[in-house]
């Protein structure tokens, strides 16, 4: 069943801040490491030989959304990502107890709205009586699937989908279920959908049932030290997507020495976006798409 919280914690306004995380708001000097940053390798510096010349153009992400300025994984934030001139949206999907595909990131409702409990142990019906815009102090329903889709077709945007779950059997349980729906798509949202998780098997299974759809894993932390291009490979993706503390110039100029994309998930500091753009990063995530999109505009100019 659905609860509804009681939250005495003071909430934040949106006009003057947002819930994302502060310590990923706030702009660092640009010559000191950050805990969101990747620390140059030796010869790495601007200038060097091992630095990669940057010849794409660099996609935008917005990661939940536009999720520093209105409440991740809604319309509200997808709206105003494309209004902010977002390339794309990122968002995850997960199953309700009775198999409808929602957009939440958690495995459980507890942050993002005023309700309680696991995502997967709540009928459509209940989620859909949340507020997922409770922290914003405005009313946001839990989107659908085909909600979103139809905003980014409306929007003439590419949507980066990412299967979520609690565990890979919960991930390939989804990707099941969102197979049918993704092979009904039209040629024009298909060419701009990519599909991504951080559940090897699910990508692959779906990639296996669709083979013209476009996938990419992602790797976490956990990663660090290991081959992230031979997973890639095997399932056929174009792209790795890595933690931002994965991220060196080698990596991405391996990564594309194999045909591959390296799009780079979560960058919200401008120092940092403007260090991946020069490493030659396919694509960013961030929860201000803005400021990818000015350092893009930026780097462009040069």
């Amino acid at each position: 069943m659905s609860k509804r919280k009681r939250d005495s914690r003071p909430m934040r306004e949106m006009s003057t801040a947002s819930p994302v995380d502060d310590a990923q708001a706030d702009e660092p000097p640009l010559d000191q490491p950050t805990p969101d940053e990747p620390v140059s390798p030796p010869g790495a510096q601007a200038g060097a030989a091992t630095t990669p010349r940057r010849t794409r153009h660099v996609v935008c992400y917005a990661h939940r959304g536009a999720r520093a300025h209105q409440p991740e994984n809604t319309l509200a934030a997808f709206e105003l990502a494309f209004n902010l001139g977002a390339d794309a949206i990122e968002c995850d999907v997960q199953r309700s107890r009775d198999g409808r595909l929602v957009i939440i990131h958690d495995g459980t409702v507890d942050r993002t709205t005023d309700g309680t409990g696991p995502v997967a142990e709540q009928r459509f019906a209940e989620l859909r009586t949340l507020n997922a815009g409770a922290r914003w102090r405005q009313q946001q329903l839990i989107p659908t699937l085909d909600e979103t889709i139809e905003l980014v077709a409306r929007r003439d945007g590419r949507l980066n989908l990412e299967i979520k779950g609690e565990s890979d059997v919960e991930c390939l349980a989804t990707a099941e279920a969102i197979e049918p729906v993704l092979r009904a798509l039209p040629e024009d949202v298909r060419s701009r959908l990519l599909v991504s998780s951080f559940a090897h098997p699910a990508v692959a299974l779906l990639k296996r049932q669709l083979p013209w759809l476009r996938v990419a894993l992602l790797y976490g932390d956990e990663w660090r030290g290991a081959d992230l291009l031979a997973p890639a490979l095997a399932v056929g993706a174009e792209a790795i997507h890595p933690a931002v503390r994965l991220v060196t110039p080698d990596l991405i100029a391996r990564t594309h020495a194999a045909g591959l994309a390296v799009n780079v998930w979560t960058a919200n500091r401008r120092g940092l976006i403007r260090r991946l753009i020069a490493w030659g990063a396919d694509g960013i995530f961030s929860d201000y798409p803005e400021r990818v999109v000015a350092a893009r505009e930026a780097a462009e100019r040069r």
